[in-house]
């Protein structure tokens, strides 16, 4: 690795951006660190912004089921600080640790509902063939709308991506999430 390409893609810090990007900071709140990545790229951040809301805030599933989907993007693609985020994230979305901990064994772990189950098949689906397969979407019928489904590829998506530019810019952590017992496993 260059010199050059450690200090790529840092996050920039909230004062430096670009002021189009006045009303996404305010969106936002706090800025974390990949925020300030990629707003960097202030024409992408304002375009991100608002599928990230949506998302986040907005999507036809629940926070728990959202963040059972992320969670498992990130176990599966190694993204610590994705997976450091929304431990805490899932806490508050309802998730207990036992839960949290079984995503890493995936859909076939017992304990799960059905609707948990058939979520964590879809995340693997998609990032093993780039689709949720037939026999995991058939499984869906009845138990997922149309919209949920879109929000299931839609958060893998948005997900995966940020996994891909996290560990690209080898985004640092903010403090407060240095807890060991959050880390996920093969992360570094």
């Amino acid at each position: 690795m260059t010199a050059r390409s450690v200090h790529r893609l840092q996050p920039l810090d909230p004062e430096a951006w670009d002021p189009v990007l006045l009303d996404v900071r305010r969106k936002i709140g706090q800025p974390l660190n990949i925020h300030g990545v990629i707003a960097r790229h202030s024409e992408l951040m304002a375009s991100y912004a608002p599928l990230r809301e949506h998302v986040v805030r907005s999507s036809s599933l629940d926070a728990g089921e959202r963040e059972l989907v992320i969670l498992r993007v990130a176990h599966r693609t190694a993204c610590d600080y994705e997976w450091r985020h929304h431990v805490v994230r899932g806490r508050k979305a309802g998730l207990d640790d036992d839960r949290i901990a079984r995503v890493r064994e995936g859909s076939g772990a017992a304990g799960w509902s059905r609707e948990e189950s058939l979520l964590l098949r879809a995340v693997d689906d998609m990032l093993d063939a780039s689709e949720i397969g037939p026999e995991t979407l058939g499984a869906m019928d009845g138990v997922f709308s149309d919209k949920q489904i879109l929000d299931i590829v839609f958060t893998v998506g948005v997900y995966f991506i940020m996994s891909t530019l996290l560990k690209t810019a080898r985004v640092p952590l903010e403090t407060g999430f240095d807890d060991d017992t959050n880390r996920t496993p093969g992360a570094g």
